[in-house]
């Protein structure tokens, strides 16, 4: 079979509507979670928020849980890789940690809704996600481990250390929130 390229523009614009809808989808849920609580959102309040139809809604997401577990894993993993590019851009423990926390909070500031999501349903997401070196914990704790090994920062105990600072980053998010 041959296909013309009228074809192929045909199926670009359906793909291109399939992701416009998709990101409808998500912006919705988004809204309504952070709202309201993933459990106390219906998949019809995310139908009606994207407007669309119930049917288009399952097309997309097979579940509300699975909707949700997406949306977070994806911006974990984002996070991650994020904060990784910053700190292995720059050579020494202050820069890479100064470059890593505004990564955050620049991110917060761009799409608010979303870092209020991913952190404030870290909770029921986390024991599904792999302990991969994607995790933002598992970024601040290489990091953190590299410097007590490069006598940037004393030695210590490397959890703590790394809790002190997530924790940190993660109670001046709440405030904000």
């Amino acid at each position: 079979i041959i296909s013309s390229p009228v074809d192929g523009r045909m199926m670009e614009r359906r793909s291109d509507r399939a992701a416009e809808t998709r990101s409808r989808i998500e912006r919705a849920a988004l809204k309504h979670f952070v709202e309201q609580g993933i459990a106390e959102t219906s998949i019809r309040d995310i139908a009606n928020e994207a407007r669309i139809s119930l049917g288009a809604m399952y097309n997309h997401f097979v579940s509300k849980e699975e909707l949700a577990w997406q949306m977070f894993i994806r911006g974990w993993n984002d996070f991650g890789q994020g904060m990784r590019l910053r700190a292995n851009a720059e050579k020494a423990f202050p820069a890479k940690m100064r470059a890593m926390i505004e990564f955050v909070f620049r991110r917060f500031d761009e799409d608010w809704l979303l870092v209020t999501y991913i952190f404030s349903s870290r909770h029921q997401h986390l024991q599904r996600v792999p302990s991969s070196r994607g995790n933002p914990y598992t970024i601040f704790r290489l990091v953190i481990g590299e410097a007590m090994r490069r006598k940037e920062i004393p030695q210590g105990d490397l959890d703590l250390k790394t809790a002190l600072i997530v924790g940190a980053v993660i109670q001046t998010i709440d405030s904000r929130i």
